[in-house]
């Protein structure tokens, strides 16, 4: 069972999948983590430490999938046949090997819808704000958020959509 109780979470190192064949002047890292943003599922792999506090016994493991835990409060993980460890009340730094998920066809045309929402001149799309001021001279503006919207406006959240998992913001 995942806990509500995480009180902290720290990315010690990650990496990034590189970006799909054909899509070319992206920042990886800026792209994947928007789309790991809305899902449950990691891609990259990264080395994470939870704070978690346990009023109770109860079995833990992280948020996200996959994962592997490591150690708890620096010593070996006992891990059960679930993958997860049996924490007792009290706090807890939990030290976790998140993703390394395959990056499937319809992961990599996320990312290129993505890429190419982002990277469109034309801020009129999906745009957030827009105004107009007629006073004097004649002026226009508009401009577009990049947040969890981008990935609807995208197209992208169809494709990802079978990754999401309900209840991911835990922190």
């Amino acid at each position: 069972m995942t806990s509500l109780n995480i009180e902290s979470e720290n990315v010690i190192s990650i990496t990034y999948p590189p970006a799909p064949d054909g899509v070319a002047d992206t920042v990886p890292a800026v792209i994947w983590s928007i789309m790991e943003n809305y899902v449950a599922s990691r891609w990259s792999t990264a080395e994470t430490e939870f704070v978690v506090y346990s009023p109770c016994r109860h079995d833990w493991q992280p948020p996200y999938y996959p994962w592997t835990v490591q150690s708890v409060d620096g010593d070996p993980a006992e891990i059960d046949e679930f993958g997860a460890v049996t924490l007792e009340p009290g706090r807890h730094k939990v030290v976790c090997q998140i993703g390394g998920k395959a990056v499937t066809a319809d992961v990599e045309e996320a990312y290129r819808r993505l890429a190419a929402y982002m990277a469109d001149p034309d801020t009129r799309k999906g745009y957030t704000r827009y105004s107009v001021n007629i006073g004097g001279d004649l002026s226009e503006s508009w401009s577009r958020g990049r947040n969890s919207s981008t990935i609807g406006n995208s197209g992208a959240a169809e494709l990802l959509r079978k990754y999401r998992k309900a209840g991911i913001a835990h922190v």
